[in-house]
């Protein structure tokens, strides 16, 4: 049974197409853009090997950020992937340390935007997880 969530999530991960979905900005779907598909990491643990998946949501009322975003998921992704990944199951497990790394996120989307869209960082308004598991 230990081995049934990772195994899950692994399959989750390689079968969901690597694409950004929902949200155009527009009015009928809000300022908001699920970062999809979810993103999962192994985290830095003494012993056995642990894994995270943390669903993202991004903020910006303005659409080209949002389009933005779905332009360069590459490197969004992997600014996401290698922040998360650096951190350790303990620190996930503590609500502010928790909050710090989503607004490193944050900062990190902000510069991915200004380098490989010519944005201003402040464009892009907030940046949530929705969703977390530690396994």
């Amino acid at each position: 049974m230990k081995r049934l969530l990772p195994a899950l999530l692994l399959c989750t991960t390689l079968v969901t197409p690597p694409v950004l979905a929902a949200g155009g900005g527009s009015a009928a779907s809000g300022p908001y853009l699920a970062l999809e598909p979810a993103i999962v990491v192994n985290l830095q643990s003494p012993g056995r090997a642990r894994f995270m998946q943390v669903k993202v949501q991004a903020m910006s009322r303005d659409a080209k950020v949002l389009a933005a975003l779905q332009a360069h998921a590459g490197p969004v992704r992997h600014a996401l992937i290698s922040l998360l990944a650096a951190q350790t199951v303990d620190g996930m497990h503590d609500v502010q340390v928790r909050e710090q790394v989503r607004l490193q996120a944050l900062e990190e989307l902000r510069t991915v935007l200004e380098t490989h869209a010519g944005l201003q960082r402040e464009a892009l308004e907030a940046l949530y997880f929705t969703d977390f598991v530690i396994q």
